[in-house]
């Protein structure tokens, strides 16, 4: 009987151990199998995303602003939904040709190509391409262009087929030329500059550097960025290229994890996670993950991906058939000896009942210990209520923890927010400066002094800018903060509340707390950046408070709670 239950054990320890991967693994793999089970939320967080942009949409009044909301919408769709995202594009090119923005054109251009890409058709993208002009490009939008370039060189040697070795590697030498070009123009302030960083160095033998800038960005990443999927996915890609499996897979995960986080309908990350987990024989995961891969390929139509998939699909599923008929044969084998077990099973029990007499005596022995254990119980419930009052603290530790975190987050968004809108802004600022320079100049060689006079004389143009500024600040701090007017509203008074006119997104009042809600409490900086007097300002606040249904020594840090972020 000893050797038998030895042979049990044995068997059944190389059977788990087959498909077994070591516990980090095992437990980020489940991680990901949750998020997986949870995509229709992060689909409708997406859409939810989205359909806030279409709020947004009802106050658009230029052509611009419908650029710019064009290109937000582009943002949510372009790895989501490439049919969607190709529409904004469309738009966006008409307006560059109505504007005659010919470096917003190229740049439309450019993000054309990637969704001709990333359907499968890579012709209609090189042609896109190919009526781009790099010469006229800015060097950020160079490294866009040299970066699709890339892309698209890369799945034409991917798609190239076996057969055409030559093919083949002129396609990747042309990737390894873009490569190079990128790394001529890219800043370390690109935000995709480790990406790129990390295949310009991929298949070198001096990675290192890479690889720790890399794990630096990654490791204190949310997880919950397309730009954190790209920087783990090429992570990954330089641990296999090292012949690091574990740090592979590990990091092949986290992309896997971001790109559903996102509702990345483009999912390069987890067909490859599949293909890995195939050769390691973990075949339920492979073909679980295989075939959500399919059904956002299907969905983004993409031909070419969809196509690839299905094949590598057919093999899992192939050898998970196979891997069923070999499991057939071992359950069989299971069954006979638990057979024999369950005889040894029926002696044993027959053993027992003949030793349950014998241990009568033992019992009354047994009474005496059970008085001496109920002491030690009774010690053991009052440490339990300790142990109840450590865990309450740790849990009161925990939520203070989860505001932090929450208010970290927020002040992250606001940040990557305003950081865009500021360069535009700026960018727009010095075009139009750089105008009245041309403009003063000609004059000046015309010898038009009158007229440069009467130009410099007027406070017109100023107010126009002020205008301007004030109107973009209202937007981008209504797109952080979308509830706010409705939100204050809500600490008034119902007969003293604020009503906006026609086209007006912030008046005077509301812009004040719009920026004690950004953190600038003091009158005197929203007087400079308001351009009026600081008694103006303080008879506003003043003038606010007194109409608050809140305490008026509460009331700026009430507003600095309203407006919370969108999830």
């Amino acid at each position: 009987m000893k050797h038998l239950f030895t042979l049990l054990l044995l068997f059944t320890s190389t059977f788990l151990s087959a498909d077994s991967h070591n516990m980090e693994i095992e437990s980020l793999l489940s991680k990901l199998d949750s998020l997986i089970a949870r995509k229709d939320d992060f689909v409708a967080a997406k859409e939810a995303k989205i359909n806030q942009l279409h709020n947004q949409g009802r106050n658009i009044r230029t052509s611009e602003e419908r650029y710019w909301l064009n290109k937000m919408y582009y943002d949510e769709y372009f790895v989501y939904n490439s049919d969607s995202a190709m529409i904004y594009v469309d738009q966006n090119l008409d307006i560059a040709d109505k504007l005659n923005k010919k470096e917003w054109k190229a740049e439309w251009k450019i993000k054309k190509s990637f969704l001709l890409a990333a359907t499968g058709l890579l012709k209609e993208a090189l042609d896109e391409l190919r009526n781009v002009s790099s010469q006229l490009l800015t060097p950020e939008l160079k490294v866009e262009y040299y970066g699709q370039l890339m892309y698209l060189y890369s799945h034409f040697g991917q798609y190239s087929g076996d057969d055409n070795t030559n093919i083949r590697e002129g396609y990747y030498e042309k990737e390894k030329a873009y490569k190079d070009s990128i790394y001529a123009y890219i800043t370390p302030q690109d935000p995709f500059y480790l990406w790129y960083k990390g295949w310009k160095f991929l298949g070198s033998t001096d990675t290192e550097s890479i690889k720790k800038e890399l794990l630096n960005e990654v490791e204190r990443s949310s997880l919950e960025t397309r730009r954190d999927a790209m920087n783990a996915y090429i992570l990954a890609c330089l641990y296999q290229d090292s012949n690091q499996q574990n740090e592979y897979l590990k990091y092949m995960i986290y992309s896997a994890m971001a790109d559903v986080k996102t509702a990345n309908k483009d999912i390069a990350s987890l067909e490859e996670l599949s293909k890995t987990l195939y050769e390691l024989n973990d075949i339920d995961r492979a073909y679980t993950y295989i075939n959500y891969c399919l059904q956002n390929a299907q969905l983004y139509r993409n031909r070419v991906r969809v196509i690839g998939i299905s094949e590598t699909q057919d093999a899992i599923h192939r050898t998970y058939q196979e891997r069923n008929i070999r499991q057939e044969a071992r359950l069989h084998t299971f069954l006979f000896l638990v057979s024999i077990l369950s005889i040894i099973l029926l002696i044993a029990i027959l053993y027992i009942y003949m030793q349950m007499k014998r241990l009568a005596y033992s019992r009354s022995q047994l009474n005496e210990s059970n008085l001496l254990l109920n002491k030690h119980v009774d010690e053991l419930s009052e440490t339990h209520q300790l142990l109840e009052k450590a865990n309450a603290q740790l849990q009161s530790l925990n939520e203070q923890l989860k505001e932090t975190n929450a208010q970290l987050r927020e002040s992250n968004y606001v940040k990557e927010e305003y950081i865009g809108y500021v360069f535009s802004i700026c960018s727009n600022y010095i075009s139009k400066l750089d105008e009245f320079r041309k403009s003063i100049n000609r004059k000046m060689k015309a010898k038009q002094f009158d007229d440069i006079k009467e130009l410099t004389d007027s406070p017109i143009m100023a107010q126009n800018e002020l205008k301007e500024l004030y109107h973009n600040f209202d937007a981008i701090f209504l797109h952080v903060y979308p509830n706010f007017v409705e939100d204050f509203n809500a600490l008034l008074h119902p007969d003293e509340q604020i009503l906006l006119k026609d086209g007006e997104l912030l008046n005077t009042e509301l812009r004040i707390y719009a920026l004690v809600r950004l953190g600038i409490n003091d009158s005197v900086k929203i007087a400079e950046f308001l351009h009026c007097s600081p008694q103006t300002v303080y008879n506003n606040r003043l003038k606010t408070r007194n109409k608050a249904i809140v305490p008026k020594d509460e009331f700026a840090n009430t507003v600095k709670s309203l407006g919370k972020m969108q999830e």
